[in-house]
Parts: structure tokens; C-alpha cells; sequence
């Protein structure tokens, strides 16, 4: 049950309109007026400092933790030396459908003004330049996207589990302890190790700095209080602040103030997101036992946990109106990762993760999302309380599977020891916090886009460019195999491509915007003297994301079956009524849907095609080396992109109309699964695992009558253990009917607090663009196994 401080909490951060703040803009901007050349590195260093010594804090009434990326609630900060396309976002940032934001008196042509002095000099300017003519084109025709252009710290996973033992300054002291080794004649080699320690150590110390101002500030609202229970609120906080982050926490409301601080401070630092908060109940689990010694309730520590997730929940990205559509909701993939196994192979589940889990039966937020980690030893308590949860509202927890993860961490090159201490990055993707560094956003490869080009001979119909190699006419093939040998033709060419644009776009980070406090909080970074960006974690790898599966594994198996099996058309017959988007060519379309297989109904003949194009895609990226030394692999995901995307192709042989949405993630297209849930995981776990070593996004959605109850804990945990068995990644669910979901479209005020999961990540229904709203409304019921 919530608290009234947790409702007040809660219902004060969900009715605060959501702003622009520019602290963080102008701090920024008045920084880099002055001349210098100063190394790039020492550079932001010195603004990250300028950043928390002078941005405005807060700290509002009610709270035990104090933090925040903006100066008051619910608002987003500005990074006006990344964001090219800021002049022109800006005009409608309060007005877009996507994400508004709505801008403080007088600031909207202030911002303008800020525009005005970056244009032409952002760091998105630099790396649009560094992209060719080519790359740009097939960027704007949908063949894949711009992945890792304009933010920095991403995709981190920082090691809380030893950084809540230590403190900052234990890390402070071990770079000044590598400096102080180094030998009186300077190398270009160790002076440029001297400067990313001193970096590093002045980006620590900036946090400090921000935490004793806190702490400042709560002193003077106490000796201003006269309201007894929030004067000793205000003076806790004072208290926490002036211990952490420098030093080791003493208890579990230190700890979560260090860990909040530091998720606070890496994203402000270089416009960042998708980092992960780790394994929540283990390092967090002696704090939690010390407490409950010392006379501290569950009650008390769960009403930690819940002031804990709003204020990950309150936090807010800012992205173009393109992006905000491909992430609907704001998604910031904060993921909190529970359940799982020791070192040893132990369960890990503890009676923290059954108190987490049991809190979010009455406090369900978009972020952080939360994942538990399946494994055979699981205990059997837990994991239904995991379910039960999933399944009684808000989408969380997702599942996710030890037996498919730990085996792609080993072929990364992990230890079986720190292999077992993954946790989830983003949507699907495991790692190992304070050891990984790994990009999950090399951009989204678009598999039914470049089908679409195949069937044309390498020319993209809505532009009519010819974009790819010339691989025939489809009309004049006269076998699937034909087919299949210029889809692979196209793929290689473009993936080439992909790859050349990410390595381009990665090395340009590693020069103009370092990872400071990230690198400090992964091992390795500190020992070599080294960032993130250059090599200083010891195990590197990145995931291209492949989209558009439902689609193409359907497009081939009707192709396969309507023209050459069955012979229903011919190829040229097809060509014409693709061409025209089906207009007077209804029956062709009616015969490409209901007389040829499809995927998510384990039936060999069109999974056989999911495979096909998942393991040629995976093999073909991992001939290639990152830029930082590390792998390519693969994950099968699309976020919202699969709207997105879908609006830059035209009809597809599976019956898709042209410019409507894609099938979402590794799903089944939309009302094609009609064999149940057990048919859908048989259908995925077909395709060879080890060819999306970073996981497979599956959806699934159940009738709320059939999952109610124990009898509906039976049957998800039915469907999950024969997911996992037979090595699936994930699974995620929502559990909600449409006559609901179409009635909070017409009174949104009724359903304010309703979360549905979107793709890797929850969002409220209500805050989602209508295409988004009737792309989960579409998304088929599941009534049974």
C-alpha cells in the first residue's frame, strides 16, 4: 500500500506539464565563448564542473532523495552543442505530437538565440559532415538509420555493485595514484594517460560538488521549516549529501542516493541515456539486511524503492520529432535487472527482489523498466510473483533467459563467473556491469526496405534512385533461389555501408566528446589510463538491429508459395499489383495473405525465411570489426521504429499495404499469429539464437479473462518455460483488452496512470501518438496456449 509522501510524490511529478529547462544550455553555451586550447578532453572536463557547481537545484517537499537532470520537475535539459537540428525543432517542441514540451515565459526565443550562436558548429554538424552523400541518402530512404550520432554516454552499465562499497573517492585516489607513477619525462603516450585521469578525477569531484550543494541547500529549507517531519526530512537529506557520493554509503537510503546521483550526473554530462541501473537487488541486498537490523521497516525501505523509481521516472530526453516518434513516451531504457544467479550459480533471488517485485503491485512506473532473468534453478515463488505481476497491470517485469544470455556473454569473451552477473542494456541486450562496453545503437538495419529494393534491381520505387547494386528485374526471376541470391546481394552491399557510417560516427565521439565518468566506473578504464571510447573497457562489442521481420519472413514464404509453388500468379502479375498498392488488385492481395504461410504459427515453410534472413544478416555484420576493436552482433528489435520505417516502403508481397507500420521487433506481423502463443515462441526459438546474441523483442499480449487468477499464472509460466527451453530470449507482455484501450483513446483523464508496453520499454497509453495507440490496439489477443 502507498504511503501519502509516496502518492504526494507520485501525483506531483504525473500532473507537472512536462518543460524545457535551459540551465544546462546556457551554462554550456556561455562556456564555450571563451577562447581556448585546451585538450578536448580537459575541455569538457572543465564544462562538466562549470555544469554542477552553477545549474540550478532543487529539492522539493516530501523527498528523501535529493537529484535531478534539470532545474524543477518534470523538465528536459538542452545540449545545444550536439543538436543540429535544433533551430528547427525548437518551433514546435510545445506543439509536436510526439513528446511535448512546453516552454517557461520568454525562453522559447531564448532558445532561438542559443540556436542562433551553435548553428553550424554542433558536434551533429561535425558528424553529418563525416557522413557521405550516399550514406545521408540511405539514411533518408529508410535503409537504415543514423544510430550513435549525437549522444555520448550511452549504453552504460557502471559497476554500482563495487561502487557502492567505495565511494568516489576511493576511484579519485586510484587515478592519482596511476598519475603519480608515471616517469618525469612526459611521452606523447603517457601525457595523453595524465589527461584522462585529471579528467576523469575532475569529473568526480564535480559530482561532489553538486552533492555538498545539495546538501547547502537542504540546510537552509531546514532552518527554514517550521513543519517538524519535513525539517527532519530536509536534514537527512543534508546529511546523505555531505557522505555521498564521496564516500561508501552506510545505508540503504545512502546507497540509493550515490546510485541516483551518479545515473543523474552521467546523463547530463554528454547528453546520454539507455544506461542501466544493474542488478538492483543484489548490491543494494546488505544495505537492506543492515537496515532491517537496525530497526528500519519494509514498509520504510519500500517506500525508499518507490520515491527511488520516480525520480528515474521524472527524468527526460529530448529528441527530434522523428526520433520522439520512433520512442514514443520518451523512452530512456533505465533498466533495473532482478532475479537471476550468483558468481556460483545460485539463485540469486533474495527477499529485496520479492519486496521490489511486491511494490510494483502498487506503484507501477514507465521507468525504470524491470526485468527478471529466468533460469532453470529459478526459484519457483518468485518467478510466479514475477508473473503475477506482469500480468496484474503496468507490463513489468519482462522476462528474460540465463540460458540464451550467458552463452552469447561467453562467446563475447567473458568469464562463466561474470557472465552469470549480467544484466539487461536496453531493450533485449545482456552485459556485464563495470566490465562492458557495448553500443546497442548502431542504427536500425531495415530488412524489409532492402527486399523492397530487390524486388526493383537494387532502384527504391518511391524515390527511384538507384541505390543498390543492379540484381535483375524480379519480374524475370524464375525461382525463390533467384531471389533469395539478389537479396543476399543487396544486404551485403548496404550492411558494408551500415558499418562504414557506424565506425566513422564512433571514432568521431572518441575525439570530440569524451565518456568521463562512465570510463571511471568501468574496469579497466582507470588501469590502462584509457576511456571508454579508446579501448579502455576490456571487452567491446556493438548489436546492429535488424527490423522488419514479420514482413520479410511473410513476403518471401508468399512469393515462395502464390508463385512458384502454387503458381496463383505469376512474378509480373505481383510486380503490378505491388506497384500500385493492391488499388483494383484486392483478390491478389486476399490470395498473398490467406494462401501462404506465415511466420509465428511453427510452420517450417515461412519460419524457415525468418531464419534465413536473421542468420545471413548476423553473419555478413560479423565480418566486420568496430572501430574500437570490438565485435558486431546482432539483435532483433524496433522500438516504435517499426511505424516509423514503415511510412518510407511501399506494399509488400505479405499483403502490407504501402507506408502503413511493420511488423514490431521479432513479432509476428499483426493478426498473423492465429495458432496461439506456444506456436509463436516455436516459431522464434526456430531461428538459430546465436545469430541475435543481443536477444530477440517478442511481444505477446493476453485476453485478461484467460490470465486471471492462478490458473493464469499457469499458463504464461507454461508459455515462458517452453520459450526459454528452447532457448528464447525474451518475452514481454501486456495484458489488456481493446474495449479498454479504445476507451481511454475517447476519456484519457480516466486513465492517467495505465501503462502498456511499447517495445523494450512501458509508456502510459495516453502520452502515445494515436498511430503508436492502434499499433498495440492491432496487436493480436492471445486467449489460450
Amino acid at each position: 500500500m502507498l504511503s501519502a509522501r509516496i502518492k504526494r510524490i507520485r501525483d506531483r511529478i504525473r500532473t507537472t506539464t512536462p518543460t524545457i529547462c535551459l540551465d544546462r544550455a546556457r551554462i554550456a553555451t556561455e562556456f564555450y565563448k571563451t577562447p581556448s586550447v585546451e585538450p578536448y578532453i580537459r575541455r569538457r572536463a572543465e564544462l562538466f564542473m562549470k555544469v554542477m557547481k552553477t545549474r540550478e537545484i532543487y529539492i522539493e517537499e516530501d523527498s528523501l532523495l535529493a537529484g535531478s537532470i534539470a532545474s524543477r520537475t518534470h523538465a528536459v535539459p538542452v545540449f545545444p552543442e550536439m543538436m543540429n537540428w535544433l533551430p528547427e525543432a525548437l518551433e514546435t517542441f510545445d506543439t509536436r505530437q510526439f513528446d511535448p514540451f512546453q516552454y517557461m515565459p520568454g525562453e522559447k526565443d531564448e532558445l532561438r538565440e542559443i540556436a542562433k550562436t551553435w548553428k553550424g558548429h554542433t558536434f551533429g554538424d561535425y558528424t553529418d559532415g563525416l557522413m557521405t552523400e550516399e550514406e545521408h541518402e540511405l539514411v533518408d530512404i529508410g535503409i537504415f538509420t543514423r544510430g550513435i550520432q549525437q549522444c555520448s554516454t550511452m549504453c552504460h552499465a557502471p559497476d554500482y555493485e563495487n561502487l557502492v562499497k567505495r565511494g568516489y573517492r576511493y576511484y579519485i585516489n586510484q587515478c592519482k595514484e596511476q598519475i603519480a607513477k608515471l616517469d618525469d619525462d612526459m611521452t606523447i603516450e603517457n601525457t595523453e594517460q595524465r589527461m584522462k585521469w585529471e579528467a576523469m578525477i575532475t569529473s568526480m569531484e564535480a559530482v561532489i560538488v553538486m552533492a555538498h550543494r545539495y546538501a547547502d541547500l537542504a540546510e537552509e529549507l531546514a532552518k527554514a521549516c517550521r513543519n517538524t517531519e519535513q525539517k527532519r526530512m530536509y536534514e537527512t537529506i543534508a546529511e546523505n549529501c555531505r557522505m555521498v557520493p564521496e564516500n561508501p554509503p552506510e545505508t540503504f537510503l545512502q546507497a540509493a542516493q550515490l546510485v541516483l546521483f551518479t545515473h543523474d550526473a552521467i546523463m547530463i554530462e554528454n547528453m546520454g541515456y539507455i544506461h542501466a541501473l544493474g542488478r538492483f537487488d543484489q548490491y543494494m541486498y546488505e544495505f537492506y539486511k543492515k537496515d532491517l537490523e537496525n530497526g528500519v521497516s519494509e514498509q520504510e525501505i519500500g517506500d525508499l524503492i518507490h520515491e527511488f523509481k520516480l525520480r528515474i521516472e521524472e527524468m527526460w530526453y529530448l529528441r527530434d520529432e522523428f526520433e520522439s516518434g520512433a520512442y514514443p513516451g520518451c523512452a530512456l531504457y533505465i533498466q533495473m535487472t532482478l532475479g537471476g544467479q550468483k558468481a556460483d550459480g545460485t539463485d540469486a533471488c533474495n527477499d529485496l527482489t520479492r519486496l521490489i517485485l511486491h511494490g510494483m503491485e502498487d506503484l507501477q512506473t514507465k521507468e525504470p523498466p524491470v526485468s527478471f532473468r529466468y533460469h532453470d534453478n529459478v526459484d519457483e515463488e518468485t518467478f510466479r510473483l514475477a508473473i503475477h505481476v506482469a500480468l496484474t497491470g503496468g507490463s513489468h517485469p519482462a522476462f528474460f533467459n540465463d540460458n540464451n544470455s550467458i552463452p552469447a556473454l561467453l562467446d563475447i569473451g567473458f568469464t562463466l563467473e561474470q557472465a552469470r552477473n549480467w544484466c539487461l542494456l536496453g531493450c533485449t541486450e545482456p552485459v556485464v556491469p563495470g566490465l562492458s562496453d557495448y553500443q546497442s545503437m548502431l542504427g536500425f538495419f531495415n530488412t524489409i526496405k532492402v527486399f523492397e529494393i530487390t524486388l526493383y534491381g537494387g532502384k527504391d520505387p518511391v524515390t527511384g534512385k538507384q541505390i543498390g547494386p543492379e540484381t535483375g528485374n524480379a519480374r524475370d526471376f524464375t525461382s525463390i533461389e533467384q531471389l533469395k541470391e539478389a537479396y543476399l546481394t543487396q544486404q551485403a552491399y548496404f550492411i558494408e555501408r551500415f558499418v562504414r557510417k557506424f565506425n566513422r560516427l564512433v571514432s568521431a565521439h572518441a575525439y570530440t566528446m569524451p565518456t568521463l565518468l562512465a570510463s571511471a566506473f568501468t574496469q579497466g578504464c582507470i588501469e590502462k589510463g584509457k576511456l571508454l571510447q579508446d579501448k579502455g573497457a576490456d571487452y567491446r562489442w556493438d548489436a546492429m538491429a535488424t527490423t522488419g521481420l514479420g514482413n520479410i519472413a511473410d513476403s518471401f514464404t508468399a512469393i515462395e508459395e502464390c508463385v512458384f509453388n502454387k503458381k496463383y500468379l505469376t512474378m509480373s502479375e505481383l510486380m503490378d499489383a505491388l506497384e500500385g498498392d493492391f488499388k483494383d488488385k484486392e483478390d491478389i492481395r486476399q490470395v498473398l495473405i490467406h494462401r501462404a504461410p506465415k511466420y509465428g504459427n511453427d510452420i517450417e515453410q515461412a519460419d524457415k525465411y525468418a531464419q534465413f534472413v536473421i542468420e545471413n544478416a548476423d553473419a555478413e555484420i560479423k565480418k566486420y570489426k568496430d572501430g574500437r576493436g570490438g565485435k558486431f552482433i546482432s539483435v532483433c528489435a524496433t522500438q516504435s521504429y517499426n511505424v516509423q520505417l514503415g511510412k518510407n516502403i511501399t506494399a509488400t508481397p505479405d499483403g502490407r499495404h504501402g507506408f502503413t507500420p511493420l511488423s514490431d521487433n521479432a513479432s509476428p506481423m499483426i493478426g498473423c499469429d492465429t495458432c496461439g502463443p506456444t506456436a509463436v515462441v516455436k516459431s522464434l526459438d526456430s531461428i538459430n539464437q546465436e545469430a541475435s546474441q543481443a536477444g530477440m523483442l517478442l511481444n505477446q499480449r493476453f485476453d485478461p479473462q484467460i490470465v486471471k487468477g492462478e490458473k493464469g499464472i499457469d499458463i504464461v509460466e507454461t508459455v515462458l518455460k517452453a520459450h526459454f527451453k528452447m532457448k528464447g530470449s525474451h518475452m514481454q507482455i501486456n495484458v489488456v483488452d481493446n474495449e479498454t484501450l479504445r476507451d481511454a483513446q475517447v476519456h484519457p483523464e480516466n486513465y492517467r496512470n495505465m501503462l502498456v508496453r511499447v517495445a523494450g520499454y512501458s509508456a502510459f497509453f495516453v502520452d502515445l501518438e494515436k498511430n503508436i495507440q492502434e499499433n498495440i490496439i492491432e496487436r493480436t489477443i492471445q486467449t489460450g496456449l
